[in-house]
């Protein structure tokens, strides 16, 4: 009878123990429900954050939305009409340049080349804003993820691999909130060279005359390395670390500044290749 009690008792405990972790994972366990979170309450998600693979589908729906944008982007005919001008310009310069050309045969080999040369640059651009745009983002997150995990590991402090995927791919949706924020402008304004950064303020201001071109140049670069979408991801990324205590004091902003320094400078430096 008392061996009997005691077993009854113990299986009593442990339902009680199986139940209150069960209604625990449930409680904290992230999804696709709570990415409206990141926008309305992000310590309330981050909080809810646990060391699983919870981030599955807000990963997937994450890829999706960026390459909806990327095809949106081709089926706004900008990308067709900016590559257009661009063909029919260098078409001006060559007849221009060629115009007292005898070999007629060889003229029509260059203009030729230059068309096939703006078709495999659509080509290229679609592949670019609909395949390369979702394999960045991923290519992103995990390598963000793995370097968060080294910094982790280096404090003392056990590194948890899903909870830092988890933090980026939920702070990863600012960044596509920033590429949807830079449809509506392609379509308002009918042109793709649009800009969120920095770089914007270089408009209001004649750099050219105060600091020479050169100089203003560098400067417009260096801006477009500074976009306040980017600030966002990072500032996401350093309130999932410290609630859930993955990073915290000065260890964790010298770390997301760091790593916003390094993609702000990269920015930056692929914005001054293009202009050099």
């Amino acid at each position: 009878m008392f061996l009997k009690g005691a077993d009854t008792s113990a299986n009593t405990k442990s339902e009680f123990v199986l139940t209150d972790v069960m209604v625990t994972g449930s409680r904290r366990t992230v999804g696709l429900r709570d990415i409206p979170l990141v926008l309305l309450a992000p310590r309330k998600l981050f909080a809810k954050v646990e060391d699983v693979t919870a981030y599955g589908w807000p990963l997937a729906i994450l890829l999706a939305m960026v390459t909806l944008i990327g095809y949106a982007t081709i089926e706004t005919g900008l990308i067709d009409r900016q590559v257009d001008n661009g063909v029919q310009a260098q078409l001006a310069k060559i007849e221009k340049e060629h115009k007292d050309i005898i070999d007629r045969s060889k003229l029509r080999l260059m203009i030729d080349d230059t068309l096939k040369t703006g078709e495999f640059l659509k080509m290229m651009t679609r592949i670019q804003v609909v395949v390369a745009q979702p394999v960045l983002m991923l290519t992103s997150i995990l390598l963000i993820s793995a370097i968060l995990y080294g910094v982790v590991a280096l404090t003392g402090r056990k590194p948890e691999w899903h909870t830092l995927m988890t933090i980026g791919v939920y702070a990863g949706f600012v960044e596509a909130i920033g590429g949807l924020l830079r449809l509506v402008l392609m379509l308002r304004y009918a042109t793709l060279e649009v800009d969120t950064s920095a770089s914007l303020f270089t408009r209001l201001v004649d750099l050219d005359t105060m600091l020479g071109r050169e100089t203003a140049t560098i400067v417009a670069c260096a801006l477009r390395g500074i976009d306040p979408f980017h600030v966002w991801f990072w500032m996401l990324a350093a309130l999932g670390l410290s609630v859930t205590a993955q990073l915290r004091g000065w260890k964790l902003w010298a770390t997301c500044c760091m790593l916003w320094l390094i993609g702000a400078g990269l920015r930056a430096g692929f914005a001054f290749a293009q202009v050099a």
